[in-house]
């Protein structure tokens, strides 16, 4: 047999060992608590705390053990955020995914997405939002969301793309104009204000806060893949003008420039 075959078959049995570790947990975990079939009300009619589920490991699990607890309901009480999960581009290269929140986002029938994962790290090549110093028709005509989800995500392993949800983002159509956009894709940047919590340079209302940026002491600034510090695009056209976007400074902080400069891109994705 292929030594190829029995690597697959010992990973895939790794897998099955840690996935039944973690339900021996879980059930030891719950039994300790006497609660009803409900588990809101305890057996005994006194008041407990429900126990915790003991959190997996993010890399420990395939993408579709990922999405299988994304779609039971149980991955934010399952998996942390701020856990990563490394996946190898096309190219050799390597990058991390980072949970950033959990049931933020949804898709454009309104079905709520349950894991919002960014980049850790900006890719190593920079990329224009567009080759004309414009920001009208904002992330909706711009040239790097085709990039992304054209390009990009093509570089990204079979097993990841198989499991990522098209993500609805609304975003200002730029110009200096008062209109937004929707967007439905697999892969997205990050608005000014998903980012910071608030409009800073933008026009605002494109998104919320994430979890993860919502913390004291969050790094906001970004390396490359090869560790150079980097900036890095929003997808929020900047207010005030028609040929500026926001990005995020190698230090972390706000600011926006001509859409035509190259820059660093992070990018996120839900499962």
């Amino acid at each position: 047999m292929d030594k190829n075959v029995f690597s697959q078959l010992a990973a895939e049995f790794d897998r099955m060992e840690r996935t039944i570790t973690y339900q021996k947990e879980v059930i030891s975990t719950m039994q300790k608590t006497p609660t009803c079939p409900c588990c809101k009300v305890p057996a005994d009619g006194r008041i407990y705390t429900l126990p915790e589920l003991p959190k997996m490991k993010l890399d420990d699990c395939s993408w579709a053990e990922i999405a299988m607890y994304a779609q039971s309901g149980m991955a934010d009480k399952v998996f942390a955020q701020g856990d990563t999960k490394k996946f190898p581009l096309s190219n050799g290269t390597v990058m991390m995914a980072r949970i950033i929140d959990f049931n933020h986002d949804t898709d454009k029938e309104n079905n709520i997405l349950p894991i919002t994962f960014e980049t850790v790290e900006t890719l190593n090549d920079d990329f224009q939002m567009n080759p004309e110093y414009t920001n009208k028709g904002g992330w909706q005509n711009s040239q790097l969301r085709k990039v992304l989800n054209n390009s990009v995500i093509e570089m990204l392993p079979a097993d990841l793309r198989k499991v990522i949800k098209p993500c609805l983002k609304k975003t200002s159509l730029g110009g200096n104009s008062e209109k937004y956009g929707l967007t439905s894709d697999p892969l997205f940047v990050l608005s000014e204000q998903e980012i910071f919590g608030r409009k800073i340079y933008s026009h605002g209302g494109e998104g919320h806060w994430y979890g993860w940026y919502r913390q004291e002491n969050t790094e906001y600034g970004k390396c490359k893949q090869n560790g150079e510090r980097d900036w890095r695009w929003e997808r929020s056209p900047a207010s005030g003008g028609t040929s500026a976007f926001c990005y995020v400074s190698s230090s972390g902080s706000a600011d926006n420039s001509n859409a035509s400069i190259s820059l660093g891109v992070s990018f996120g994705f839900c499962v």
